[in-house]
């Protein structure tokens, strides 16, 4: 057993004694990696100013405002044609989405020694990095790959509002049979709230026919019995 770098929870090897981040912060990534093609699109229909006129604002202005939203452009701004990590913290705000993708993917190429394939269009440099993240989680600097990919997530659904929606399922965890498994949009797995346990949707679907027939007749049998000891006595002739 060994602890994640990322969330610090004790994680089993998985044969890879060089494993950093465990099985649940992975399949995290992967879920902001698949959404973040999904979110630009989004982004670039939030670039526009709102039509209706400025309220409350003064008549007079030295310098024409932006035409589009200045904060979605941040986020829009186009990727650089190398490495734009911030390591001396001279940027204010957020990166811009492709720039933080292109970065890692540069990062990720450059420490297997490799030359980055020029994909268009550009977002699919989080293929890149999806097909390489199980080499990522091996290194101690996947904990800053984690932080800026959900920083950049997390500014794009606050602009597009576009919070993933958060489903409780039926069958209690196999794990620690609490009632705690949740489906969350993106998200490849269902992850139990307790216990941190990971199912795929096939290995849910498998474990509700197995665990819920018996739970539902469990609670068919105690509601019959509820009903009959909560039942009226015939009143004496």
């Amino acid at each position: 057993m060994s602890s994640c770098v990322i969330c610090r929870r004790a994680h089993r090897d998985r044969g890879d004694a060089h494993r950093t981040a465990c099985d649940r912060c992975e399949h995290r990534i992967r879920g902001w990696l698949r959404e973040i093609p999904r979110q630009l699109p989004l982004l670039r229909a939030s670039l526009a100013l709102d039509g209706g006129p400025a309220q409350g604002r003064p008549a007079g202005r030295a310098h024409s405002p932006l035409p589009v939203r200045g904060d979605v452009l941040d986020l829009l701004g186009p990727a650089a044609p190398g490495p734009v990590r911030d390591h001396r913290g001279d940027q204010s705000g957020t990166l811009p989405v492709l720039a933080t993708v292109y970065a890692w993917a540069e990062q990720i190429a450059a420490a297997r020694g490799r030359d980055l394939p020029p994909f268009r269009p550009r977002d699919d440099y989080t293929r890149y990095i999806a097909a390489h993240l199980n080499y990522a989680c091996s290194q101690v600097w996947i904990t800053d790959l984690h932080t800026e990919l959900g920083e950049a997530v997390h500014a794009a659904r606050a602009i597009t509002r576009t919070e993933p929606r958060r489903r409780p399922k039926d069958a209690p965890c196999p794990g620690c049979q609490a009632f705690a498994l949740v489906e969350e949009d993106w998200q490849p797995y269902i992850e139990c709230g307790t216990c941190g346990l990971l199912l795929s949707h096939d290995e849910y679907v498998a474990h509700h026919r197995a665990v819920m027939p018996p739970l539902y007749r469990t609670a068919l049998r105690l509601t019959l019995h509820q009903a009959a000891h909560n039942a009226p006595e015939d009143e004496p002739k």
